[in-house]
């Protein structure tokens, strides 16, 4: 029989108490101190960000939520939000489960998560092999002529 994963329980509550301020946040706005610090991995399944930031953030980003940031949607997988980087509007999307930390420093509330090791290669950047994968092909000789399959036009 197995046993209750009180740790997992607990981790999925205190996930339900981001979600639950961030809708707070969606329908109040955040009040004149009030912003989040939302820390993520980048690479995790379900995290959409641009191009450029993954490359800059190959592991993990921190994004602030307070001034200017605009259409906060909040659901019970992941929220996404508008911000700016360079200058340009970005919608940016966040699974929860992607979330290693959540401060609000005008409370002084930080929360913790221990995501489960995920690795995506839905993006652009090389995942390293491991010991499991298949090996690339080795090199036989053989040499193929793409004229073999092209049709023979007479000029």
């Amino acid at each position: 029989m197995k046993s209750i994963n009180y740790p997992g329980l607990l981790e999925r509550a205190l996930k339900m108490v981001v979600k639950d301020a961030l809708n707070y946040a969606k329908i109040n706005g955040l009040g004149d101190n009030t912003h989040f610090y939302i820390t993520f991995r980048t690479r995790d399944p379900g995290v959409v960000i641009p191009d450029f930031l993954r490359m800059r953030y190959p592991e993990m980003m921190t994004i602030v939520l307070q001034y200017s940031y605009s259409n906060l949607n909040v659901s019970d997988e992941e929220f996404g939000v508008t911000l700016t980087f360079d200058g340009r509007p970005f919608y940016i999307r966040i699974p929860y489960d992607s979330m290693v930390e959540f401060k609000d420093p005008s409370v002084d509330f930080m929360l913790q998560f221990h995501p489960q090791t995920q690795m995506d290669a839905g993006n652009d950047l090389e995942l390293p092999l491991d010991a499991d994968s298949p090996k690339p092909a080795q090199d036989d000789g053989r040499i193929i002529s793409l004229d073999d399959y092209r049709k023979h036009r007479k000029g």
